[in-house]
């Protein structure tokens, strides 16, 4: 036998059915504008960044001031443009990671990567005179074969957020950062899965292509005071 369905509750049934369809429109809407919303907050465009110390992979390196051994007082802007690359090192002669990592910039440079220049900054004052020889002998040894100079007020450093050494900004022609951290992934060099992050870097940049690692957690000595 069919069931007959009285006309009053036939109304409500469909009375019903249209405030249930018109919730799921609502909320349907809701859902998408709250999507579009998030996508495009300050929080969800930050996930995306990459640190590289104070600064973000992509940024423009600050016009950081240093001083030479005979005092006279440099900017960064000074060595931007010279080569397509600029290597903006903290380093220290006490320290055997940044050693190691002068020994491989030097056999870069004998394997003609001419097209990239670094620059030392040493986190200690030029009156150590301790240190200065160590630095000196690393030279004549063929350990340190770029510039040195000093962050003497400790500017750089803190402007950066360096906290090791080596510590590393790749900077291209218009000083805009394409690699940071360390140039090394272990402190063991040649031993199984030893890679040369800075080389590596330059290898991608001069393809055409993004480095594989843009950026990896420094791991070398601490710098005092940092």
């Amino acid at each position: 036998m069919s069931k007959t369905v009285h006309p009053a509750n036939s109304r409500t049934l469909i009375l019903w059915g249209g405030v249930l369809a018109a919730i799921c429109v609502v909320g349907t809407v809701a859902v998408a504008m709250r999507v579009r919303s998030l996508a495009s907050t300050p929080v969800a465009a930050a996930a995306k960044s990459m640190k590289a110390g104070n600064l973000e992979i992509g940024a423009t390196m600050p016009d950081i001031a240093f001083t030479a051994a005979d005092g006279a007082r440099h900017q960064l802007s000074e060595f931007l443009g010279a080569k397509p690359f600029t290597a903006v090192t903290f380093t220290h002669p006490d320290c055997p990671c940044a050693a190691s990592c002068g020994k491989l910039i030097a056999e870069m440079g004998r394997e003609g990567y001419d097209d990239v220049q670094v620059i030392g900054i040493l986190p200690v004052d030029w009156d150590n005179k301790r240190v200065l020889t160590a630095l000196d002998e690393q030279r004549a040894e063929g350990v340190v074969t770029y510039p040195v100079y000093q962050d003497r007020d400790g500017s750089a450093r803190k402007l950066l957020g360096a906290t090791r050494t080596p510590e590393m900004w790749l900077l291209d022609r218009e000083g805009k950062v394409v690699f940071y951290g360390a140039p090394e992934n272990t402190l063991f060099p040649g031993s199984p899965g030893h890679r040369f992050l800075l080389r590596e870097a330059v290898d991608a940049l001069r393809a055409g292509r993004r480095p594989e690692v843009e950026t990896y957690k420094p791991i070398g000595c601490a710098i005092e005071g940092a």
